[in-house]
């Protein structure tokens, strides 16, 4: 059996991306921007397909962020947060399902001025 590499250790950090970048290279994958996408950016991007895949499913997405964190290899979902942007989709979304359950109990400004008078 041919063993690929010198050794059973693991790859550090710099290698790692070294290697990622090489392959990000040779696929021609960019940002819009022009550069390579680095590690990180496949975290963010993880972490908010998780939440766009469970609003859109119905899912209790608070219920689910302790496994999202899990995954993430944080131990609280607290470090897990810092991944979490909030894009437009995700914000249709939210809003959605906020008015779906709260909308009895929030007044448009319209409404709260006509009270008033």
């Amino acid at each position: 059996m041919s063993n690929y590499g010198k050794s059973d250790q693991a790859y550090s950090s710099i290698q790692l991306r070294k290697n990622l970048g090489w392959l990000l290279s040779l696929a021609e994958i960019k940002k819009t921007d022009g550069r390579l996408p680095r590690i990180h950016d496949f975290r963010h991007s993880f972490a908010v397909n998780a939440l766009l895949r469970w609003y859109r499913d119905g899912i209790d997405v608070q219920a689910k962020l302790p496994y999202l964190a899990a995954w993430m290899g944080h131990v609280s979902i607290f470090s897990t947060y810092h991944y979490l942007h909030f894009i437009e989709p995700l914000r249709s979304l939210a809003g959605r399902r906020f008015a779906d359950c709260y909308s009895s109990l929030v007044r448009s400004l319209s409404e709260q001025e006509g009270g008033r008078r």
